[in-house]
């Protein structure tokens, strides 16, 4: 069930997370807190919490069928 883990879903890879509470999680990703509703997303293409496509950034909107997708997988582009 490696798949459920929040680290291995197909989200952008630049969208980033903080969670006012501290960073709970750590692994590959220690950024990425998908688990609690305090936390605060952003694009870091964009430096907002709209992405260069002008939509709103967030773990569920940030993934392959957006047109400024970019695939965790792809080389270092920024």
């Amino acid at each position: 069930m490696e798949e459920n883990k929040p680290n291995k879903l197909r989200i952008c890879k630049f969208l980033r997370a903080r969670n006012p509470y501290g960073m709970m999680e750590g692994g590959d990703n220690p950024w990425l807190l998908l688990d609690d509703a305090n936390t605060i997303c952003w694009c870091i293409t964009s430096a907002g919490a709209v992405g260069p496509d002008n939509g709103l950034v967030s773990p569920v909107n940030c993934n392959k069928g957006r047109s400024c997708f970019v695939s965790q997988d792809a080389d270092d582009m920024v």
